[in-house]
This record gives C-alpha cells, structure tokens and sequence, in this order.
C-alpha cells in the first residue's frame, strides 16, 4: 500500500521508464490538459506547466517529489490516492473520471482525469502517468454527439431550477432512454449524477465566496433543503459543507 507519506524519490526512476512514454516534451505545449508521472510511491517526477499552475505554483520544481497531501486538500488528496493505488498495485486502469478540483484561486471545477501504470523494461509497474483537463474541454473531443454539449450548456444556465431527466432529453432532441445510454456512455455518469456534481461545484463557490448560510445555498444551488444539500454534499465531496467552508475560508 502507498503510504501518505512515502519515502523520497528513487534517483533510479526515470532510468527505468521506457523513453517511448516520456511524454512531458508533448504536453508541455498543450495549455488546456494537465499531465504528470509520479513514482510508485505517490511522489510527482513529472508535472507539465498546465498542472504546475493549477497547483498554484510557478515551477516543475515545486511540484516534483512532492505528493497529492503536500499540495492539495486532504479530501481530495485521498480521493486521488485511492485511485492512485488502483493504478501502481493492480495495473489498473483509471479512464475519464469525473473528479472535482481547487485551483489556485479556490474556484472549483470538475475535471476528467486519465491514469494509466508506467512498466519498466522488465514489466514490472514503477508508476503511473496521467492526463486531467476540464470536465467541459474534455468533454468536447469524446466524439460526434453536439446534442450533448446543448445539454452542458442547459445544465449549467438551469442548474438552480428545477430539472428533469426529460427536460435534457428534450434539449437534445432524444428520447429519454437513449439519452440516458448516450450521456452515460460519454461522460461515464448519469445525467442526474452530472446535475448534481454541477449543483455540488455551485455550492462550493458558494460556500468560499459568499456569507450565505447553508440553508440559502441550498436553495440557489437547486436543493429542495439544507438537508440533502448535506447529505449529497458529503457523500461526494466526503466531507459537510460547513467543514468545506471552514477549510477554504480564512
């Protein structure tokens, strides 16, 4: 098992990862997609200059040998490491997750992120890499469905109101159960899950930039009451609003 506090990065690592996956130089140029390697126990060896200003810093420096709970959250940090872990232990891959993250600013966003093992030339898992970017961006270059993206749009302008399964099939003229099997195949959620993180991601803002209180968030944010606000709030975000708040606001 990683340790959340593993032990320093091993100089050996980079000379046992095939040179074919090296692919830092590439998407060092790509401002839109997050991309990082990190060593078998966790610790960033790799971090392009999208991910590094996400993070809130200037250089690759202040990222590498560092892990996921010295740079963010610790809700979210064990979020990531229990994927991570998945990765480095069983080989196991981790595509397009829907995942929130802080930036810098402490605006939230839901991000997809990729992970995939790294073998070394013995076939053995050394680590893992992997690509973030925009719920949204992302979502954009997963295939021919515009009709989705109206959807996006839908949700994003309505999230407050009260919306149904219908009402987005019928922004994207289909019917609801091939919505459904659409939407699910594209974003691997459902498009009530998808209503709910954008409501979630809403409340965040809200909880950080407003004097609010929970019951008044939960009712601009599109919860019938401060209860379930709560209860979705922590089922997803593993934590209460009111911790939340508490984390991110001086």
């Amino acid at each position: 098992m990683i340790s959340p506090s593993p032990e320093p990065v091993s100089e050996d690592f980079l000379k046992n990862v095939d040179p074919a996956r090296r692919g830092l130089g590439l998407f060092q140029h790509l401002s839109d997609i997050c991309y990082f390697v990190k060593d078998q126990t966790g610790r960033f060896v790799m971090a392009n200059e999208a991910l590094v200003l996400l993070l809130g810093y200037t250089r690759e420096t202040d990222v590498l040998g560092k892990t996921d709970f010295e740079l963010v959250p610790r809700y979210l940090a064990d979020t990531y490491f229990k994927d991570d872990q998945q990765v480095l232990f069983y080989g196991k891959e981790v595509v397009n997750k829907v995942e929130l993250v802080t930036h810098n600013n402490l605006s939230v966003y839901w991000y997809t992120t990729t992970k995939v093992p790294i073998y070394s030339h013995s076939g053995e898992i050394i680590g893992l890499e992997g690509v973030t970017r925009e719920f949204k961006a992302a979502s954009s270059a997963l295939g021919p469905y515009p009709e989705l993206f109206k959807v996006i749009d839908f949700v994003e302008e309505s999230y407050a109101e009260k919306i149904t399964v219908a009402d987005m099939a019928k922004r994207a003229n289909l019917s609801v159960r091939t919505f459904e099997r659409q939407f699910s195949r594209r974003f691997n959620l459902s498009p009530i899950a998808y209503l709910k993180k954008v409501r979630i991601n809403a409340a965040c803002r809200e909880l950080i930039h407003s004097n609010h209180t929970i019951a008044q968030i939960a009712q601009e944010c599109g919860f019938c009451d401060q209860s379930y606000l709560t209860k979705e709030f922590a089922r997803l975000m593993q934590i209460t609003p009111q911790v939340y708040r508490d984390t991110h606001v001086a």
